[in-house]
């Protein structure tokens, strides 16, 4: 048996920098453990905290999710959006793990700038084999300007060996 979780509870959000695939962009900031067992938070101490690591090898069940705010205020079409993946040691993406939000606006009437907000809690939730210390940390695979991020989380449960 393994389980543990991190979660940042606090209502403010965090600014995500503009960001373009291929670069990698931040990671999400956790700040509060939940249960652990044969699960530790990274990097050691009171935090805050980026990667759970498993200590022991397993099939896991990986849920993580987040509310993310995207402002857009323009007078002309434009998009504003950001997608998250889950990665392994910094290194393995998780392309299955991928979570994004997105809108889309079209200028305002007699060139009005409308101002549109959208606000999604986003996540996912996947099955993959990890092996003893892996460590899991969710990053932002693109994003572009006026974007943010709020009360994220991911929980991984031991479900086979």
């Amino acid at each position: 048996m393994a389980y543990g979780s991190l979660y940042n509870p606090s209502e403010i959000f965090v600014t995500v920098s503009q960001v373009s695939p291929p670069a990698l962009g931040q990671k999400v900031v956790f700040t509060t453990p939940g249960p652990l067992l044969e699960t530790a938070p990274f990097p050691p101490g009171p935090g805050p905290y980026t990667d759970l690591e498993v200590l022991t090898a397993g099939v896991y069940e990986i849920s993580m999710d987040l509310t993310a705010s995207l402002i857009n205020a323009s007078n002309l079409a434009f998009n504003t959006e950001v997608q998250f993946r889950l990665f392994i040691n910094d290194t393995t993406p998780v392309l299955e793990s991928t979570f994004e939000s997105f809108n889309r606006i079209t200028g305002g009437p007699g060139g009005n700038p409308p101002q549109l907000e959208i606000r999604n809690t986003i996540g996912r939730t996947i099955q993959l084999r990890l092996a003893a210390n892996d460590r899991l940390s969710i990053r932002v695979i693109a994003a572009s300007l006026n974007v943010m991020y709020r009360y994220p989380s991911i929980v991984v449960t031991k479900i086979a060996n």
